[in-house]
């Protein structure tokens, strides 16, 4: 279990990516009554305490995040560390506040950016794995590292970066709920839903006039003159003041930057005209509806949305490159100069470029070339080559395509893989579509997934899930003075 104590101190004081309206959730999550009324550092660890006191020894915790598996979505086909397997789609879902570490309370977890960053490295490496699907209701959480790393790694294995579909549907993706969900390559929500809330704030409790009606004094001796900068005890300073804006500022310039980055459709001005404001899905005036101000891209069902991505999975599933293509109608061949001029404009890689001159074939130098002392007869358009030649021509066409040129990284993977033209061509239709089979998957191949459910390592032998995944997560904290 996540000790309270700790976490209290971690809370108090810390900028806050939560909507204000939310922060009592954290209250009760520390074991608050209705009645009681957390006062800055004090009434946390007061709370921290009563939970202690109040838990037995034998009460269990859960060790691991709960998996997305509503009644209607039917049997998993497997699941992962969060995350169930169904139909080619990993379904994760995010439905908490967000901490810096997961942990388990009670019989509750509560998301942490650790955590939802192994369970996203162990869907990116799971071959079975086609799409994502990411159902968030949570309004956010604390301000830590962990939380741009989450977004920087969602960002790298989506299908705009040329990995796997993320499409996230927002029940309430509020702040940092919000933050992680622009970086999907499709934020889907509900009319009712709710988005926004892209910024920060940090909270001061001053009860130092409480305190002098009580006859307590309260005196610090201390080594610095700000050290006791925003201490419930005393009221707050001006230098004080300066630097609690200042993190809140900073916090939220790193905010908008991510949302940017992760939602190309959005610019820093329009996300700094939504004032850190709460938006429904979709309303009817467009100065309050997430679908017009592009927070979200489209308003649908939660088994709509589902549907829609497995639909898009099932187009995915290209024929094996091995496999014989189906006849098509010849085309003619471009000479050889023209099919590298092509691969130049379209931005290949020089190896790939080299690669192509390497397997051009001699007939198809053009007239009047150096070197070229006999001038052979051009192979007639119906006459039949052998495999070698076919795999050329199509590396020739690929290379010259339209799609090459607006996809220069799909060709590139296309020609290594060996793929026909065809085959290329529907890869490039899906992934301006926002879909795509992606190139850590073609790269990965069928290799084994990561799961609780992989044999542990023989330094992990006797050690439970939980251990095993502490183990693996652990990482050094700076101490607090």
């Amino acid at each position: 279990m996540r000790n309270p104590a700790r976490l209290a101190a971690d809370l108090s004081g810390r900028p806050l990516l939560l909507r204000e309206a939310s922060v009592p959730v954290l209250a009760r999550m520390l074991g608050l009554e209705a009645g009681d009324r957390p006062t800055g550092f004090a009434g946390f660890m007061a709370s921290a305490r009563k939970l202690l006191n109040g838990r037995d020894e034998a009460d269990h915790d859960v060790t691991e995040p709960s998996a997305y598996a509503p009644r209607w979505l039917g049997k998993p086909d497997d699941q992962g560390f969060g995350w169930t397997l169904k139909d080619g789609i990993a379904c994760i879902e995010i439905d908490t506040c967000l901490m810096a570490e997961g942990f388990g309370w009670g019989d509750t977890w509560y998301h942490g950016y650790d955590t939802l960053a192994a369970a996203y490295e162990e869907i990116a490496a799971d071959a079975r794995v086609m799409a994502v699907f990411e159902v968030v209701q949570s309004p956010g959480g604390i301000v830590d590292p962990g939380l741009p790393e989450l977004a920087a790694l969602k960002r790298s294995i989506r299908a705009a970066a040329g990995g796997k579909p993320i499409w996230t549907y927002a029940r309430d993706a509020y702040s940092a709920a919000y933050w992680i969900a622009s970086q999907s390559d499709r934020i889907i929500a509900p009319r009712e839903g709710g988005v926004g809330s892209i910024g920060a704030v940090v909270a001061h409790c001053d009860i130092s006039g409480m305190l002098g009606e009580a006859g307590i004094k309260i005196t610090a001796f201390k080594f610095g003159p700000r050290k006791t900068d925003g201490s419930p005890f005393e009221p707050l300073s001006d230098t004080a003041s300066e630097t609690f804006q200042a993190e809140i500022d900073q916090c939220g310039r790193w905010f908008v930057a991510d949302v940017i980055e992760g939602r190309p459709v959005l610019t820093e001005a329009a996300v700094l005209a939504t004032e850190a404001g709460c938006y429904f899905g979709q309303a009817d005036d467009t100065a309050r509806s997430g679908l017009a101000l592009n927070l979200v891209d489209e308003i649908m069902t939660e088994r709509a949305a589902f549907a829609a991505l497995r639909d898009l999975v099932a187009d995915t599933r290209l024929p094996n490159p091995a496999a014989p293509a189906a006849s098509a109608p010849k085309e003619t061949e471009m000479k050889r100069s023209e099919v590298l001029a092509a691969a130049n404009r379209a931005g290949l890689p020089a190896a790939s470029i080299k690669k192509l001159e390497a397997e051009m074939p001699q007939d198809d130098k053009p007239e009047g070339e150096e070197g070229d002392d006999t001038a052979e007869e051009d192979t007639p358009d119906d006459e039949a080559v052998d495999g070698e030649d076919k795999d050329q021509s199509e590396a020739q066409k690929i290379a010259a395509s339209p799609e090459a040129v607006s996809n220069p990284a799909l060709a590139n993977a296309a020609i290594r893989d060996g793929l026909t033209l065809a085959q290329f061509q529907g890869q490039a239709k899906i992934a301006q579509s926002g879909g795509g089979r992606g190139q850590l998957q073609a790269i990965l191949g069928n290799s084994a997934r990561l799961g609780a459910d992989t044999p542990p390592k023989k330094a992990d032998a006797g050690l439970d899930t939980k251990a095993i995944y502490a183990k693996r997560a652990q990482r050094g904290k700076p101490a607090r003075a």
